[in-house]
């Protein structure tokens, strides 16, 4: 089965979803190979990516692989692994497998994405680097993707804390890109691990960025953008978290500095403002911002209530029909968008009118 799916993989535009419909045919996994390219054609492989798997096949490209991963001692984890991360499974588009150099294994906390733009402010840089060291000091594992700026202050603050952190790469987990990153991928490796789904020797593809950032969100169960312009990968990745029900976090920005302005409207939109470090390490952490936009006197709950949009209300009457609901149930039955459900949820949330019972799962408050 291995074989299989580094061949399927090596088109660059499979996800599990395509395994798990080969699975659906009731064969075993030595068909996908044998009775190729029959079954190529049930799954509903182009003309163009079957050229590329039989050139795989017939080169001995799989066994290669195989060989290139051994020596520099690159595990491949497929998604019928034991060992796959189960957060990522969770994701619509999960990854067919992913090459590891390094460890996957679990951190005593939980997994936290800090992503942002390459040309960030110094401020920016500072936040993402303390905020890295503070999740290596609590032991929570940091993700990102390798990249300057926000992505590399991430990564060096949580290893100079002592933490586990995890880059994700829009290379081959072989390739140095930025080439300046050397050392401290390196460091990355002994610490956690140099993750990628493209093959060995891959180049930094323009569109193999915005799709490795899915497994950032996948790995992790709250993203936190630094500072962000509207138009880039970092608002791509909080996009996507919200979609797969995760924690969206921004830090606050100057008003009018491009550099952050998808991240203040991340905040506008209904994004936790990371205001303080210690609210996002703490479990209930949407308790404490909560208390910051609360009102003083018991009126506060009738007057939120009466204030609520029609949209609003729609949700808070389905969250009352059952104990707890997820985002994607919600927006079935509403008939909205799970990115919109989403907002509508941290928004309720923030004033205390639902909270989060269990991982991406809410439920209205008594």
């Amino acid at each position: 089965m291995l074989r299989s799916l580094l061949v399927l993989n090596k088109c660059a535009c499979y996800d599990a979803r395509t395994w798990e419909k080969f699975e659906s045919l009731g064969m075993p996994p030595e068909a996908f190979m044998e009775e190729a390219p029959a079954v190529w054609s049930k799954l509903g492989i182009t003309n163009r990516n079957m050229d590329v798997m039989k050139r795989a096949v017939s080169s001995g490209w799989a066994e290669r692989e195989l060989e290139r991963c051994d020596r520099l001692g690159v595990s491949i984890i497929t998604c019928r692994d034991a060992n796959y991360p189960a957060p990522l499974l969770e994701i619509r588009d999960a990854p067919l497998l992913l090459y590891v150099w390094g460890s996957l294994g679990a951190s005593a906390g939980e997994s936290i994405a800090v992503v942002g733009t390459r040309r960030c402010s110094s401020y920016a840089s500072g936040v993402a680097k303390e905020m890295g060291a503070r999740a290596g000091a609590c032991g929570c594992r940091v993700v990102s993707g390798g990249a300057k700026g926000i992505d590399g202050a991430a990564h060096t603050g949580c290893l100079e804390g002592g933490g586990v952190t995890t880059a994700v790469l829009g290379t081959g987990v072989d390739q140095v890109y930025p080439v300046e990153h050397r050392e401290m991928f390196a460091r990355v490796r002994e610490r956690g691990a140099l993750c990628s789904e493209y093959p060995m020797g891959s180049k930094g593809e323009s569109w193999h960025f915005p799709r490795r950032n899915r497994i950032i969100v996948g790995l992790s169960s709250k993203v936190v953008v630094a500072e962000a312009p509207i138009k880039s990968g970092a608002m791509i990745t909080a996009r996507l978290a919200a979609e797969e029900s995760r924690e969206v976090w921004a830090v606050p920005g100057r008003i009018g500095d491009e550099r952050c302005a998808g991240s203040n409207r991340l905040i506008f939109d209904g994004a936790m403002p990371l205001i303080d470090l210690d609210f996002l390490f703490e479990s209930g952490s949407h308790g404490r911002q909560r208390e910051l936009f609360a009102d003083s006197d018991a009126a506060s709950a009738g007057r939120d209530e009466l204030r609520l949009s029609e949209n609003e209300r729609v949700i808070a009457s389905l969250l009352a029909r059952r104990e707890d609901n997820t985002i994607d149930n919600l927006a079935g039955e509403a008939k909205m968008s799970a990115a919109d459900v989403f907002k509508i949820v941290s928004i309720l949330d923030m004033r205390g009118i639902v909270f989060q019972s269990g991982s991406g799962r809410y439920r209205l408050r008594d």
